[in-house]
This record gives C-alpha cells, structure tokens and sequence, in this order.
C-alpha cells in the first residue's frame, strides 16, 4: 500500500451497527495506506462500540472515541473532526453506512498532488442506482472553487456530494466548528465558506457509493421534510454575495423562489402535512420572502401546464407524497 501524505479518515456514528462492517472494510481495502480512522461514537445504543472495537484489535489506525452522551448531529459532526491529527494533509468524512472504492484515497490524492491550490477533491458519487455529481468536463480535473460554488447555488452542476469529498486537512483544523450549527445540510455550507479561497479537484470515476435506507437522516428527516429547499434560500442569501454581484445574485434567487414555490404548490396537491407548510412557512418568514398572491398565481399556472404536458409526473408526485404520508 502507498504512503504519504497522511490521511485523516472520520467517521461520526449512532447507532450505525448494520452497516458500519461494511464501511470499516472498505476504509481498510484502500490503496493508499498512510491514514488514521476516527471513529467517533455518538453513545449509541446498539453494538456499534463491539464493531469498531472488533476491527481495532485487527488494525491500529482505528481510533475508536465515544461520547459520554448523545450530542446534536452537527455537533459531533464537529467534534469528530476536532480528534483528526495535526499530521494529516488531508481529511476524508465517510459516514457509517457509506463505503469507499478502494482506489478513492489514492486516486483523490494524486490530482491533489497536482495541483497544490485545490482545497476539496471531489468524485462521482453511486446513490442507490443513481451515478451523481456529473456535469463537469470531463477532460479538467481542476476547478476555480468559486466558479464550482456559482454552478451549483445556480444549480447547474451538482457537483458537491457531501460524502465524496477529500478536504485539505489545514482547512479543517483553521475552522472551529468547521460545520456551521444552524444547518441541517452544515456540510454544503462549509463547502461554501471554503471555495471562494481555494480551488476544486475532481476525479472523473465512481469512489463514493452512498447507501439509501430507510432509517437515514436523509429519508427520515431531509426528504421527508425537503429541507433542502429552506437550507438552500437561506444558504444563498448567506453565500451568494461572495459569488455574484448584486443584480446576478437576485436574478438567481427569483428563479429560486419560483421552483420554490411551485414545490409548495405541489406539496399542497399531493397532500402534504401541516408540519410540512410550517417548517417551509417558517423558514421563508426567517429568509423575509413569503409569497404573495402573484407569486402563488405564477406558481399555480406553471404547474398547471406542466401537469397537462407530462401527466406522469404529477403520477410521480402523487406516489412519492403517499410514500413519506406513511
């Protein structure tokens, strides 16, 4: 196995016993040997500690912490990159029920080697059956940070999958906390505190593979909810002057704000919850753009045609709203 640079591994975990074996080996399967393996334990219930203890035994760069009580999400997210080595070059988040290729550190490594000024080195990312973060020429491997941050506020290349990046580890250690609080998508926003001062690395294959169940904070919570939507106005408010100027950036938000209102609107077809108006409600209140009449007349009339043209969509719709209602 190849050494250095030194790699810091974290993985933050509650409760992550079914699938964290699977991670584990694919964090010891990889090619580029020079790491350590955080694994802080959010005081889970389950056997989540016997695991990691289990796979300590057998290979010593898994450092094994458990917090004497369940902390926040966020918060031991942070805390879990406090415990990375002051010797790791770089870091790598991997969530208990994700895995690794087994070239992903060293593939993600040698275009870091590359090119020094690139701050996060990202990759395609496997979802469910979905290849993601694709968009990016094929033929660059090496990216202004804030042009990568206009494309994706502008949601044009999604190319920031929160578990497929490699962080330059200086950059972690100079943020405390390094994910802001207030976000449930705190990953997302760290990305956008980082890459108007550093550059973007891109490795053109699948090394992330991101599991989809049924029990993860993304179907309980973020899909359910569609957190995304408010996090993202709010986000966008916060970031985008760092990336556009003034009459570009209020351009984005509109078109925004109109897909984000047709979602409402959508919302309220398919039956969504009252929880589900409030939280939306709340957070376009925070962000101080609630719809008007206009706004929501827009909004309907847009969905309307696009029911009439693709009636299999509103279908989709129709059955993704009884899935979550359940």
């Amino acid at each position: 196995m190849s050494r250095s640079p030194y790699v810091s591994i974290v993985t933050p975990v509650y409760n992550g016993a079914t699938f964290l074996e699977e991670c584990i080996a694919s964090v010891l399967a990889q090619t580029h040997g020079d790491f350590e393996f955080v694994i802080l334990d959010n005081a889970s219930t389950d056997e989540t500690g016997e695991v990691v203890l289990r796979n300590a035994q057998k290979d010593r760069r898994i450092r094994y912490h458990r917090n004497e009580e369940t902390l926040p999400i966020i918060e031991n997210w942070n805390r879990a990159l406090e415990l990375i080595s002051e010797g790791s070059v770089y870091c790598r988040v991997l969530h208990a029920d994700d895995t690794m290729h087994p070239r992903c550190l060293e593939k993600s490594i040698s275009v870091g080697k590359r090119h020094p000024s690139a701050g996060i080195i990202g990759c395609l990312r496997q979802r469910g059956d979905q290849i993601q973060c694709k968009g990016l020429p094929p033929d660059q491997e090496i990216f202004q940070g804030a042009e990568i941050a206009r494309l994706f506020l502008r949601q044009k290349v999604f190319a920031l999958a929160p578990t497929s990046n490699l962080v330059r580890a200086d950059l972690v250690r100079a943020r405390r906390p390094f994910y802001p609080r207030e976000y449930l998508h705190a990953d997302l926003a760290a990305y956008f505190e980082l890459l108007d001062s550093c550059d973007f690395g891109f490795v053109h294959e699948v090394l992330a593979f991101s599991r989809v169940h049924e029990g993860s904070i993304t179907a309980t919570v973020a899909e359910r909810n569609q957190t995304i939507l408010k996090e993202w106005l709010l986000m966008l408010q916060r970031y985008g002057p760092r990336y556009f100027p003034p009459l570009e950036l209020a351009a984005v938000e509109r078109s925004f704000l109109h897909r984000y209102y047709r979602n409402l609107i959508r919302a309220f077809v398919t039956g969504r919850g009252r929880s589900f108006f409030e939280y939306h409600l709340a957070g376009l209140g925070e962000a101080r753009r609630r719809p008007g009449p206009v706004d929501l007349l827009l909004a309907v009339g847009a969905e309307v045609a696009t029911s009439i043209a693709h009636p299999h969509k509103l279908v989709q719709h129709l059955r993704t709203a009884r899935k979550h209602a359940r």
